[in-house]
């Protein structure tokens, strides 16, 4: 009997040790992404090399031993394929951190008004997912008009008081005709 209390006792240890191991408490986030700003050309020619750069601020749980970074994604929106990616060291210290990324990026071959994603990504010691990314946000898009915008076609205004003046013009004399007709049947 001695020896089953025992061994409960070991059993009930082994338990509430293995719980207090594997505890799957939610932690607070290691980093946050507090501010994301972007500038882009608005206007670009078709199959032309842009510069599109993504300042990023936030902060991490940082004790210096693990190295952060900043990846910027640019999707195109109608494909949803990634056109560029670029990641941007923060360092070992990412208490509070500002960086800069730049991403480089072919414009279409046709003209139009293209549609970018940017996505923002902090990651850790040169990870790309689970355990190593840290924050994510889809931080919004950009539209660039590539070539030249579509051409609507418009009058002159001289064409335009022209084709006024042709239309009363006819509408006079058609109504002066119908009432030399109804005069002569008289």
């Amino acid at each position: 009997m001695h020896s089953w209390r025992i061994s409960y006792a070991v059993l009930v240890m082994f338990v509430a040790l293995t719980l207090f191991l594997s505890n799957t408490s939610v932690l607070a986030a290691r980093c946050q992404i507090s501010n994301v700003s972007y500038g882009y050309p608005h206007q670009a020619a078709t199959s032309q090399q842009i510069l599109i750069t993504t300042m990023v601020a936030g902060s991490c749980a940082s004790t210096g031993e693990d190295y952060y970074s900043v990846r910027v994604d640019l999707v195109d929106i109608p494909s949803g394929s990634i056109v560029s990616s670029n990641s941007t060291p923060i360092g070992y210290y990412a208490t509070n951190f500002t960086v800069t990324a730049e991403n480089m990026v072919t414009t279409p071959a046709n003209n139009g008004t293209w549609f970018l994603g940017i996505d923002v990504y902090v990651i850790r010691a040169g990870g790309t997912g689970g355990a190593y990314l840290l924050d994510y946000k889809t931080v919004g898009n950009a539209s660039i008009q590539v070539g030249s915008p579509a051409v609507v076609p418009e009058f002159p205004s001289g064409s335009v008081f022209g084709i006024v003046v042709g239309l009363c013009s006819t509408a006079l004399v058609m109504s002066r005709h119908k009432r030399l007709r109804a005069t002569n049947k008289s």
